[in-house]
């Protein structure tokens, strides 16, 4: 007998009764890729169809396989090549396929990457301008606070400037008074009738803040009161809008 297909030989044996002989693995005693018989240490040519084994020039003339139906060992073993290039062919596709998948499944990863950095530069700026932007407000409103600050400071000044020049005045009045009260009678009537027409001048008081800036000290109290109210609302909807549908 020959040797069996998959990498299994048994000795060709010359006579039908020989045939209890254990089998033994084939031995490659040629070239690479030649496999020999282990018996008869031929290199194996032909093919069994019948028993489906590989022979060597003297298994095929022995009796075990004289009648039999025989091929040559590259035209038997062509359907196994042939079978494993198509599965290669076959595995070639399909990691070709899976990288394909990989490199466009990358794609989208390294596209979601970039837009996340994109969105992350467009956070920056965005809350770079609102902190410019509430800087600026900030300092426009405390720039406007200390322009009033300077104009109260100016009118008061004027204020106690004009009372001072009207208290001055009637105290010289006062002065005068007790001095025209030392006077003889005749003198003094007609004292009186002088400085009666001359106290009938009613003083004005002058307004310590004008009108023009009490209108604008109430407007900016007006916009400073609601400050809190508008900057705690615009915080909530930033953070409601923020948190929406984020998954945390």
């Amino acid at each position: 007998m020959g040797t069996r297909p998959l990498g299994r030989m048994l000795l060709c044996q010359e006579e039908e009764e020989e045939n209890t002989e254990a089998s033994v693995v084939p031995t490659p005693l040629g070239p690479l890729r030649e496999t020999y018989c282990q018996k008869h240490s031929e290199k194996i040519y032909f093919f069994c169809k019948t028993d489906a084994e590989f022979l060597c020039v003297f298994c095929r003339a022995g009796p075990a396989h004289r009648t039999h139906s025989m091929g040559f060992l590259d035209e038997a073993i062509r359907p196994y090549r042939d079978h494993l290039r198509s599965q290669l062919e076959v595995l070639r596709v399909k990691r070709d396929k899976i990288e394909n998948i990989k490199c466009r499944e990358d794609q989208k990863l390294q596209g979601l990457l970039a837009l996340i950095e994109n969105k992350k530069q467009q956070v920056e700026t965005a809350f770079e301008r609102l902190y410019q932007e509430l800087g600026d407000q900030q300092r426009l409103l405390l720039a406007r606070m200390r322009g009033l600050e300077q104009q109260i400071w100016k009118e008061r000044d004027e204020y106690i400037t004009k009372v001072s020049k009207e208290v001055a005045q009637v105290e010289a009045q006062v002065e005068e008074l007790k001095q025209k009260c030392q006077r003889p009678g005749s003198e003094l009537v007609q004292d009186v009738r002088v400085y009666q027409s001359r106290c009938e001048k009613t003083f004005v008081n002058p307004e310590a803040i004008s009108s023009d800036l009490a209108k604008k000290i109430l407007e900016l109290h007006r916009k400073i009161l609601i400050l809190p109210d508008m900057m705690k609302t615009f915080s909530e909807n930033l953070v409601q809008h923020l948190e929406t549908d984020s998954g945390n």
